[in-house]
């Protein structure tokens, strides 16, 4: 019987001791070891090309900024139309010189000539004639403020582009007809493009309006006048 539990005793021993000597201890356990220099965990080498760096090709613009003369003085003409109340309308032509003070404000000094149509009195009566040939000459000469109060470029297609600006204008001045001179006072509006830097064209509508009493009676005529015009910077 004692035999027999020494032997289950070793047997139970020898059973133990296998098992703990294949047990791994946090004492026991190594460190782990850098990559050697010059490699790479992924395989590739520390010499490998670098990825070539596409340039954009942008095709540049050419911008020419135009610069108006530093005397800001335009000297020019214009043509156009104006009805002259009670005598038709008739063609227009005049000077006109404008003095830039600041960006936006101006003057504006204007000399206009026209001529009087029949009224239709005279159209109606034959040969009744109210105004001699001399007296129906229309002349007129102003002076007025001007404010650009809409600045900006106009666009021509996709490669032109030319400075430009909406402006107020109004002013006093004298008009002679009929025998006659009278105060007057003219107001409107205008646009203005510069194609070039010495360059500008004009497009303008204005009211001319003065007082007369050409038949007999003092009323005030509103004159209406639309033009075009160019003038140049000094």
């Amino acid at each position: 019987m004692e035999t027999r539990l020494r032997l289950l005793f070793l047997a139970c021993a020898s059973v133990a001791l296998g098992g703990c000597a294949s047990l791994h201890w946090p004492w026991h356990h190594k460190a782990p070891t850098e990559p050697v220099a010059g490699t790479s965990t992924t395989g590739q080498t520390a010499d490998a090309t670098p990825p070539t760096v596409i340039e954009p090709e942008v095709e540049r613009r050419q911008i020419k900024v135009p610069h108006i003369k530093a005397h800001n003085l335009e000297l020019g003409a214009y043509y156009g139309e104006i009805s002259i109340e009670d005598f038709g309308t008739s063609r227009l032509f005049g000077f006109r010189a404008d003095y830039h003070v600041t960006e936006d404000i101006f003057f504006e000094g204007t000399y206009g000539q026209a001529k009087g149509g029949e009224t239709s009195y005279e159209l109606l009566n034959g040969n009744v004639q109210l105004l001699t040939e001399a007296e129906r000459r229309f002349t007129y000469y102003d002076l007025s403020l001007g404010y650009n109060f809409l600045p900006g470029e106009v666009f021509i297609g996709k490669n032109l582009a030319m400075t430009s600006a909406l402006y107020m204008i109004g002013g006093i001045g004298a008009v002679k007809f009929a025998g006659d001179q009278n105060f007057s006072v003219d107001f409107g509006a205008g646009y203005r493009i510069l194609p070039t830097d010495w360059l500008a064209i004009h497009v303008d509508m204005k009211d001319l309006v003065f007082r007369t009493s050409i038949f007999g009676v003092n009323q005030l005529k509103n004159n209406l006048q639309g033009f075009i015009g160019a003038t140049v910077f000094f």
